[in-house]
């Protein structure tokens, strides 16, 4: 039982990848249904360099070839002075 919640713990962190990052923003793939991480993600991201994390833009979901999620969205932030 205990390895079930510890790997379901596991994927649910797992839900998000960077694509691209850069001092002046960064883009990241995510789960559609948990946009929040990749939120969680950017503002992590810009507070590196001092920067709040601004969303741009999320692409509408799409199936997707991970298998770490079915459906996956591509978010945009820009990171911009505080």
């Amino acid at each position: 039982m205990r390895f079930v919640v510890l790997l379901g713990l596991a994927l649910w962190l797992a839900g998000c990848a960077v694509r691209h990052e850069s001092p002046d923003g960064i883009t990241i793939e995510h789960d559609a249904y948990q946009p929040e991480l990749a939120a969680v993600e950017a503002r992590e991201h810009c507070a590196q360099y001092g920067k709040k994390a601004v969303l741009v833009g999320t692409s509408p979901p799409a199936p997707s070839a991970s298998l770490l999620y079915l459906n996956s969205s591509i978010s945009m932030y820009n990171c911009v002075p505080e």
